[in-house]
């Protein structure tokens, strides 16, 4: 398999981003969504550390994650792995949550991120084909399929009830005031020390709390942000050497490498596939 990744957005749900991809010797860091990622393994087998241990996922395997979580994925063997994959926001989750009293603030958390469900999987690798088009004949019933195929992955698969749904845990008090510093000077240039003396937390203590809470330690968080406003300022004409640096970057070199070590794509990939 040579290496290859096609992003787009989903031409039904706007906010809904899709990604098909074949990797060899690409490997993502540490990195988190601010959505679901639901994905199926079309060839190959994917590594994927979460949660503290390292799960391996087939041909033929679901994957999912939950937003906010910390992973980081590669090719388990050597010919590397193909998969197609869907980012549903979280509201969208929510949403299916239908016999729940507190649907708003719930989440169906997904044990597991590995899901051996055969006829699943054909249903979702037959929507990706159809998302693949370059138009859309029935928007309605794609529509209608979609959320009936993410209805039954949380029906089937989901932890579900009380206590076992997924809700925001209490952060240390500094984790959001140093969450919301890096966000207003994502542009700027800083080390842990000076994240140290804003939160007057050691930066050992600072780093462990901070990844606890937001699943990234504060470089992560804060690469995170940058490759979040690269995704949106690239549907404007400013050049990829100015946007590197209105972002934080060294230089253009930086930025390409780490949006595709992030996205699986580069920067100038993304902005042609974006719609005009």
């Amino acid at each position: 398999m040579r290496e290859e990744a096609k992003a787009w957005r989903s031409p039904i749900f706007t906010q809904l981003e899709v990604l098909h991809a074949t990797y060899r010797t690409h490997a993502f860091p540490r990195h988190v969504h601010e959505d679901f990622c639901v994905g199926i393994i079309v060839d190959g087998v994917e590594a994927v550390k979460y949660r503290g241990a390292t799960h391996t996922a087939p041909k033929g395997s679901i994957v999912v994650m939950q937003p906010g979580e910390g992973h980081s994925n590669w090719a388990a063997v050597e010919s590397g792995w193909s998969f197609h994959v869907i980012y549903p926001p979280a509201r969208l989750f929510q949403g299916l949550l239908v016999e729940e009293a507190d649907q708003q603030t719930a989440l169906p958390f997904f044990a597991e991120p590995v899901i051996c469900d055969r006829p699943l999987f054909r249903q979702l690798a037959l929507a990706h084909a159809q998302l693949a088009q370059p138009t859309v004949e029935d928007r309605l019933s794609l529509e209608t399929h979609l959320l009936t195929l993410l209805r039954t992955l949380v029906g089937r698969h989901a932890v579900h009830g009380g206590k076992r749904l997924q809700r925001p845990q209490p952060d240390h008090p500094m984790v959001q005031p140093i969450k919301h510093y890096l966000e207003t000077h994502y542009d700027q240039h800083f080390s842990l020390d000076d994240l140290s003396q804003q939160s007057g937390l050691s930066p050992y203590y600072l780093t462990r709390v901070f990844r606890d809470a937001v699943g990234l330690p504060p470089h992560g968080y804060l690469t995170h942000l940058r490759i979040a406003q690269a995704k949106q300022q690239l549907r404007q004409e400013t050049s990829l050497t100015q946007l590197a640096l209105d972002l934080g970057f060294v230089d253009q070199s930086h930025f390409t490498k780490t949006f595709k070590a992030w996205v699986g794509v580069t920067p100038g990939q993304y902005r042609r596939l974006l719609p005009r």
